[in-house]
């Protein structure tokens, strides 16, 4: 079987000069057309055609190394409920969000600081969890009229992010995993509540590693997507 290339463009960042995990993790699930958890092995280049490789179980998003920078396994979505946080509270919580003068990645197309950012500026809710309001762009409107799934992926990695590296005590750390599923297309230019807590993981760091939970509701509290993220601590 022969699958599309994935190529990020220089805009979708998270670090400066590499893509965004969640972004380019959708991509792939996209080509792939199944669903998967997708681990990132590598930083991912910006401009490059990417090609899947089906190795065994898994998929393998390569360029013209022989290094994957993410591989994909099949995945049955399997991630614990939360209670719904309305609009206006994600909101509340984004005027808690802790990093506006030392931000980690600053030119981060959802979570950073440019003026065309999605703005994923996520802050503690009271009962421990971290939220932010996301109003999905129009840049990201389909033929369909639905949002591309990549921006979703995009913005609940991000407050995934500022959960895993921030509850608790600051600690830097990036996304080694990442699953979405999505029970509800995206519209763009509707506003949701995006929520990230530590779900069935252990509440804290373990050593290095750490995961985290994360949900998207519509201003109903329908929750219309789910995920599951899994971190490493860049200090030792």
């Amino acid at each position: 079987m022969t699958f599309p290339m994935v190529r990020v463009g220089t805009w979708f960042q998270g670090p400066t000069g590499s893509g965004q995990g969640g972004w380019t993790a959708a991509a792939f699930e996209r080509a792939i057309g199944a669903p998967v958890s997708v681990a990132i092995k590598a930083p991912i280049p910006l401009e490059t055609d990417l090609e899947i490789h089906r190795v065994g179980d898994t998929w393998q998003l390569a360029g013209s190394g022989a290094t994957p920078v993410l591989i994909a396994t099949p995945w049955v979505p399997d991630v614990p409920d939360t209670a719904p946080v309305s609009i206006e509270e994600a909101a509340e919580a984004s005027t808690r969000f802790p990093l506006f003068e030392d931000h980690p990645v600053p030119v981060c197309f959802s979570c950073g600081l440019e003026h065309d950012s999605m703005g994923v500026h996520a802050g503690e809710l009271a009962d421990g969890r971290w939220s932010s309001a996301w109003t999905a762009p129009e840049w990201a409107a389909q033929p369909d009229g639905t949002a591309d799934p990549g921006a979703l992926w995009a913005a609940i990695d991000c407050c995934q992010a500022w959960f895993a590296g921030n509850a608790g005590g600051r600690r830097h750390s990036v996304t080694v995993q990442i699953a979405v599923e999505i029970a509800e297309p995206i519209r763009p230019g509707e506003t949701y509540a995006l929520v990230a807590w530590a779900g069935d993981y252990l509440d804290g760091w373990d050593g290095r590693k750490r995961g985290a939970c994360g949900a998207v509701f519509a201003g109903d509290g329908r929750c219309v997507a789910r995920s599951r993220t899994f971190w490493v601590a860049l200090d030792g």
